[in-house]
């Protein structure tokens, strides 16, 4: 029996058209496996309301997979179009919104920092977009101010170049938001296991940029438990942070003991806390 793909490049032009045979061809040649509208007609030299059309009906057919509104998927020839199959949700996520990166829990988890892994991805941008979920994955959007949408880095992912937010800044990031990462555990784990890896004076460097105190105090209460920083970078942590108790974890109740050297509530026991050391 011939092969599916070789079954399908065969007939492509007899079962869809010259027109959709070629917008699947170019998608193909050029690896875009998920693409806008605007790329589809960077790539044919058709009009707006032809395009529709076509895009329309090939979604229908089960060559193409819609997303979102303007922004579909290409179903590879390998596939049955009757099957299930889903893309890399971090290349859907590079096209969802401008400017992002992928961050908190989803860097995390890319950056090998955490065996935990949701059905939920994170995009962090300067603009508002509602959560959807696409193929049982939810991708959810966190709006952050233009001068802390920084720290993000481009990794190659099925040749398309996604933005995803670097070690250091994941570790701000989620000290910032615990409840986008899982609870102050998970930090503690990723600081561990990355121990050998990150740049300290990168990720004081961030924290001081965040401009949030809280930030500070977790950070510098975690890098004195775990052995992690010199006395030079206590100095500074401990010279920027501001009065008044925070959290160490947000997401826990709102007791324990008060730790006045870094002006935080210590509301997770530091035997669960330090129990990483251990494995």
């Amino acid at each position: 029996m011939m092969p599916r793909h070789k079954e399908k490049n065969k007939f492509l032009h007899k079962s869809l058209g010259p027109k959709s045979a070629l917008l699947i061809q170019n998608l193909s040649k050029l690896g875009l496996t998920v693409f806008t509208k605007k790329d589809a007609l960077n790539l044919v030299n058709y009009d707006e309301n032809s395009l529709n059309k076509i895009l329309h009906n090939l979604v229908k057919k089960g060559w193409l997979r819609r997303i979102e509104k303007g922004k579909y998927m290409l179903v590879p020839m390998e596939v049955d179009s009757t099957e299930a199959y889903t893309e890399s949700h971090y290349v859907i996520a590079s096209k969802l919104v401008n400017p992002y990166y992928i961050g908190y829990w989803s860097a995390l988890h890319f950056h090998g920092l955490t065996e935990q892994l949701l059905n939920t991805i994170f995009v962090v941008s300067t603009k508002r977009k509602d959560g959807f979920m696409y193929s049982g994955v939810h991708f959810k959007f966190v709006k952050v101010k233009a001068d802390i949408f920084f720290g993000f880095v481009e990794f190659k992912i099925n040749n398309v170049k996604v933005n995803f937010s670097d070690k250091e800044k994941t570790i701000v990031d989620c000290l910032a938001r615990p409840e986008y990462c899982g609870g102050i555990q998970e930090i503690v784990k990723a600081l561990w296991k990355a121990r050998e890896e990150l740049n300290y004076e990168k990720i004081i460097d961030y924290a001081r940029r965040m401009e949030n105190s809280a930030i500070i105090k977790r950070l510098g209460y975690l890098l004195e438990r775990l052995d992690l920083s010199n006395k030079a970078d206590f100095k500074y942590l401990k010279g920027a942070i501001k009065k008044g108790y925070s959290l160490l974890d947000p997401l826990l109740p709102q007791k324990g003991g008060f730790n006045s050297e870094w002006n935080l509530l210590i509301n997770v026991p530091e035997e669960d806390l330090m129990s990483i050391k251990k494995v």
